[in-house]
């Protein structure tokens, strides 16, 4: 594996045109340089070259993080040996689990939409990681098994994620304010995250009178199902709802067309699980699609607009590292150059990532009941993004706190964000109301 390995850098140097000198380790078994001892030992092998002013040009490449020491440029690879940026431990005694204030994760979805996708549009409960991978040439029947399965667990994720934001008392009061609303879906698929988000406004948002949306897709069949399930929606609520469809076909973030929507700003803005397919599809070309994500949308958020991007947890097989990995250290990097926005949720992402140097992996289960399937799981990552001055006024900081980032039970084992430091326990998805 490692002659491979140094075969396969040698290559990307070349190709690149990067004339540098580098060395492999095998972190298991070799000795390595002095240097490493401060270093959190991550993967199997560690890559080690001189510093060079391309860096920038070699992470794209790379679609991982290289991270800077001394004279030294490194970066990982291999298989993960440990949970990356997050330190697993015994997990907590029941007595004391029972004290923390824990984010909601179940739901089931509502009657009216229960009964419209699987008893009108005939939806299938069929999953099917590898056929939905990619779902830009997905067939009506494809669309239909992708309804049936994938539609509810979105609807689930969102509804759950918005339903904790929309409790916190400062977010309502300023909600409060709004008469209408403006929300952007990129990649909104047949709107399972759009629906869960909708749910939640009728839920709490009583002076708002008018909804309008901006739903882009590339597939034409989700399209027409998405459009379906609004004009059903508009029976449940008494607010307008004005919907604009936007069929674009973009191999990357950077193709997105803005054209149509340049002009608004947006109080919400959506993408769940379209970055992996961007990802999986550019095999290689499109790795940085988080960075290229954050930094072409977060622009378009109002003063107090929040942007959730989420994703599954899985990686593309000509990467080496997975998409919460990606999505923690690209959007980090994107927020360092866009100064006037900051993260909201997970917590310490808020209160660290300007920081935060870690390869973190973080996962939030979500479960979701309907009438063909009882508490199905879904397993993501995400980010809420927002106006720095905006963040600030939801969010309470608290001295002495321990996040935690990711719970095993099956494994009895809890993950902590390693910045955190604290005898006081908390959930780092839950925004404290």
């Amino acid at each position: 594996m490692k002659v491979e390995l140094r075969k396969h850098i040698s290559e990307i140097l070349l190709s690149l045109q990067i004339p540098i000198s580098f060395e492999v380790y095998n972190c298991n078994n070799e000795v390595l340089p002095k240097w490493t001892e401060q270093l959190q030992l991550t993967h199997e092998f560690l890559v080690c070259c001189e510093k060079t002013a391309e860096i920038k040009k070699l992470q794209s490449f790379l679609g991982k993080p290289i991270f800077e020491i001394e004279n030294h440029i490194y970066w990982f690879d291999g298989n993960r040996t440990v949970a990356i940026g997050l330190a697993e431990i015994e997990i907590l005694p029941e007595r004391t689990e029972k004290k923390i204030d824990c984010l909601k994760t179940r739901t089931a979805l509502p009657a009216w939409l229960d009964d419209f996708i699987f008893d009108h549009l005939n939806a299938e409960y069929a999953p099917d990681f590898k056929t939905f991978g990619y779902n830009l040439d997905s067939t009506k029947e494809d669309n239909l098994k992708y309804l049936g399965t994938y539609f509810p667990r979105s609807y689930a994720e969102s509804f759950c994620i918005f339903d904790n934001i929309f409790q916190n008392m400062n977010y309502q009061n300023t909600l409060s304010e709004n008469k209408s609303l403006n929300i952007l879906s990129v990649g909104c698929g047949t709107g399972g995250d759009l629906i869960g988000l909708l749910t939640i406004v009728e839920k709490y948002c009583h002076n708002v009178s008018e909804i309008k949306i901006w739903a882009i897709d590339g597939n034409e069949e989700a399209l027409e199902i998405f459009e379906n399930i609004i004009r059903q929606f508009r029976f449940q609520t008494s607010k307008i709802i004005e919907l604009h469809v936007i069929k674009n076909i973009f191999p990357s973030i950077l193709d997105v067309d803005l054209q149509q929507i340049k002009e608004y700003t947006f109080d919400f803005i959506l993408s769940f699980k379209m970055i992996c397919e961007i990802i999986l599809s550019g095999a290689g070309s499109n790795d940085n699609s988080y960075f290229d994500f954050v930094m072409k949308f977060t622009p378009l958020l109002s003063s107090k607009g929040l942007c959730l991007l989420l994703d599954v947890t899985t990686k593309a097989e000509h990467n080496n590292s997975f998409n919460p990995i990606l999505m923690n250290w690209q959007v980090n990097q994107a927020l360092l150059k866009l100064e006037i926005f900051q993260t909201l949720l997970p917590l310490p992402c808020n209160f660290y990532e300007q920081v935060c140097m870690e390869q973190c992996f973080t996962q939030q289960k979500f479960q979701v009941s309907h009438k063909q399937k009882t508490n199905d799981i879904s397993k993501v990552c995400y980010r809420v993004i927002g106006r720095v001055e905006f963040i600030n006024r939801l969010v309470s900081r608290r001295k002495n706190v321990k996040y935690i980032l990711q719970t095993d039970k099956q494994n009895m084992t809890t993950a902590f964000c390693p910045h955190s430091i604290g005898e006081i326990i908390m959930d780092g998805y839950k925004l404290i109301n």
